[in-house]
């Protein structure tokens, strides 16, 4: 995953937007998601009662929109300091949570986590999860919610990292009508780039997120009928449903590291994506090279022609006065409309017309010609006498 930048920086990029949030312009109101919360012995000192500790499941709209902090056993717990340049693994992980926020989408016909759709599972659903302390305040949750922090929207950078998230998906039907059981466990949550990381979260005890989404009411569209976290051994594996019949169960797995922006990796499809978005890519970068090339080529193109045309005169004449007629016989002919050529017809009718009214003219005088010819003949002196 792309390494972060200080946290100074993020702040001062988001002072410096427009916009720095859903609900707020003011930096001030973001300073809690960047000064840590006061530790148990300093408000012990300042007198101050200890906070209430998040609940795991926060509602924020009744069957429709919940936040849930599951506990991440055995999680490396990342260190977010401000004005620090970097993070670091902390030495000794204090225990920590991820954050998920299950919201019904727009459409009222799918579910979202931290808004990715995961019913209808769309893959593939890259989902960043941000990590708090096991003991994130009440208080501090509340702030995140009325905020949206899990939100897209959201612009400045917290002393709170995010992970990658894989996943195990399973739906099956249950024993109530229209009602499916989705179990959402998580099975990795990594940190790729600069310092690196992955936790894998296979402890036995480690809980996973269960919801029951109901499709009772068409008109109000999916509803989140129940959400809650159980562990391994406790999660349900087989339904019965209202026929009787046992319940399919249809199981997709998600590794965040398997999927880039082509597709998944390895696969036929993923080949021929990454193949064509390359030479995309270089076609795009290179358009300028390529325009010349092909004007080259096409000036090269007909200096070749030419000289094959030289040449062919000078070893065959015959051959090129043919490619010089060929050349006169592929011209287009002149188009003449109408009103031009009318006139031309008329005027070939009048020439014939003349020529046979002068042919019986020329006829007598031709035998006029002949008969002096012969008079003038028969005149002449004879040199035998």
């Amino acid at each position: 995953m792309r390494s972060f930048l200080s946290l100074a920086s993020f702040f001062a990029a988001g002072a410096l937007a427009s916009h720095l949030g859903p609900t707020s312009d003011d930096w001030r109101d973001y300073q809690w998601s960047y000064y840590p919360e006061n530790t148990a012995d300093e408000l012990k000192e300042l007198g101050l009662p200890l906070p209430e500790i998040a609940a795991p499941i926060t509602t924020v709209h009744e069957h429709d929109n919940y936040v849930v902090k599951l506990e991440c056993l055995g999680c490396p717990f990342r260190v977010r300091e401000y004005g620090v340049r970097g993070e670091h693994w902390q030495e000794n992980p204090q225990d920590n949570s991820l954050l998920f926020n299950f919201s019904i989408a727009e459409d009222k016909h799918s579910l979202l986590v931290n808004g990715r759709q995961i019913y209808p599972l769309a893959l593939p659903a890259k989902i960043y999860s941000f990590q708090v302390p096991a003991n994130l305040s009440a208080n501090v949750m509340h702030k995140m919610v009325d905020m949206r922090m899990m939100d897209s929207s959201w612009m400045v950078g917290t002393q709170y990292g995010s992970f990658e998230i894989s996943f195990e998906h399973t739906t099956m039907m249950t024993n109530e009508r229209l009602v499916q059981l989705l179990q959402f466990d998580i099975t990795h949550a990594e940190i790729r780039g600069e310092n690196p990381g992955v936790a894998l979260l296979n402890q036995p005890k480690q809980k996973l997120i269960q919801l029951k989404l109901s499709h009772e009411n068409i008109q109000e569209g999916l509803k989140i009928k129940s959400i809650e976290l159980v562990e391994q051994g406790e999660k349900m594996t087989h339904a019965i449903m209202p026929c009787g019949k046992e319940a399919p169960r249809f199981t997709q797995v998600f590794r965040f590291t398997e999927w880039d922006y082509y597709g998944h990796i390895g696969t036929l499809k993923w080949t021929w994506n990454k193949t064509i978005g390359e030479t995309g890519d270089w076609i795009s970068d290179h358009s300028f090279l390529l325009a010349a090339l092909a004007i080259v080529l096409i000036v090269l193109k007909r200096r070749i022609n030419q000289r094959r045309k030289a040449k062919r005169a000078i070893d065959d004449p015959e051959a090129a006065l043919l490619i010089v007629e060929d050349d006169e016989e592929a011209a287009p002919e002149p188009v003449q409309d109408e009103q031009q050529a009318e006139p031309k017809l008329e005027e070939v009718v009048f020439a014939e017309k003349m020529l046979d009214e002068a042919a019986p003219v020329v006829e007598s005088k031709k035998e006029e010609g002949e008969a002096e010819t012969t008079v003038s003949d028969e005149s002449k002196p004879s040199l035998l006498n």
